[in-house]
């Protein structure tokens, strides 16, 4: 075979892999992460030319950024095939990345994989070594390719595990403990999405998130549908990035709102990036003997916090 045909072949059997992500108001972060993305890109293929490469497209949702990002985005990585979905200004998470994930479907391309990625995560350049093995290993094991979770850790502190998925201790309670890496990939019961590694046949099957989440839960349901449908969901052998854990403890935030007034919680509670909405959704779809007392326990959390808080101390939930 010559040479040019050669080259012609290795290309068309190059992977295809769209990325997706949805950003708002996070400029240097939205930046860091997609460099580190393209030189984690890079790696990659210099290491994996002759027999594994892939080719990188991003779709990213501008959910009405007003600091300039998506014209940052295009300044900073002109050669990088970067689509820009313009939102609508209140997608939030899950919205913004069905936005990105469906215009990365209406692409036409044959994807092999979607790349699911938070804009403040910042992947090592191990991370596509990591999570090609993951899914390998849950190809050996299931006879099928799944959903394979990076591990990430807090910056700078490769101990500290923050995303990556969760095992169930008790689904009845849905206690969780959170994946660790133990340097070979794991099965999980739900994954999160801040890198996260969705093989094609699994869109293909079950599509992309519930379009009832407005921004938290959608990654969770993600995974135990894919379980549903015989899919493996897994996280990686190793950390492969760094994102922080930034968000308060149960207890804190129950803590917090019992400083406030009642309509201090109505709108803290009302914001869908903190209403009950989305979890709610989660456990009707996939936990629905759980509904009803939750449903009733997050109305006392709203209108008697202070019960609430009892309540759950009574239950061991609370460490205090």
């Amino acid at each position: 075979m010559c040479y040019l045909c050669m080259n012609y072949q290795q290309q068309f059997e190059m992977k295809q892999i769209a990325t997706i992500l949805t950003v708002f108001n996070r400029k240097q972060k939205t930046l860091s992460c997609l460099q580190h993305l393209f030189a984690a890109v890079e790696t990659y293929n210099q290491n994996n030319e002759e027999k594994d490469g892939f080719s990188m497209t991003v779709f990213m949702t501008d959910d009405g950024c007003t600091d300039g990002t998506a014209d940052a985005v295009r300044t900073a990585f002109p050669e990088k095939t970067i689509h820009i979905v313009q939102g609508t200004g209140s997608l939030f998470w899950a919205g913004g990345m069905r936005k990105a994930w469906q215009a990365a479907i209406n692409n036409g391309t044959p994807w092999d994989y979607y790349l699911l990625l938070n804009d403040d995560t910042n992947v090592y350049s191990n991370v596509f070594t990591e999570l090609f093995a993951a899914d390998e290993y849950g190809y050996q094991q299931t006879g099928k390719h799944g959903l394979s979770s990076g591990i990430t850790c807090q910056p700078m502190e490769e101990d500290k595990t923050t995303y990556g998925g969760f095992n169930y201790l008790s689904s009845a309670k849905l206690k969780a403990v959170i994946a660790v890496p133990t340097g070979k990939p794991q099965h999980v019961d739900l994954t999160h999405a801040n890198i996260l590694l969705v093989h094609h046949n699994v869109t293909d099957s079950i599509g992309i998130f519930h379009k009832g989440y407005r921004h938290n839960s959608a990654d969770f349901d993600y995974a135990l549908s894919a379980s549903r449908c015989g899919f493996p969901t897994l996280v990686t052998a190793k950390t492969c990035g760094e994102c922080a854990y930034d968000h308060f403890s149960n207890e804190d935030e129950i803590r917090q709102l019992c400083q406030m007034s009642l309509n201090e919680r109505k709108q803290y509670l009302n914001s869908p990036t903190r209403s009950d909405h989305d979890f709610l959704l989660f456990l009707r779809r996939n936990r629905p003997y759980r509904y009803p007392v939750t449903f009733i326990m997050r109305k006392i959390r709203l209108y008697c916090p202070q019960l609430y808080f009892g309540l759950n101390r009574m239950r061991g939930l609370y460490k205090s």
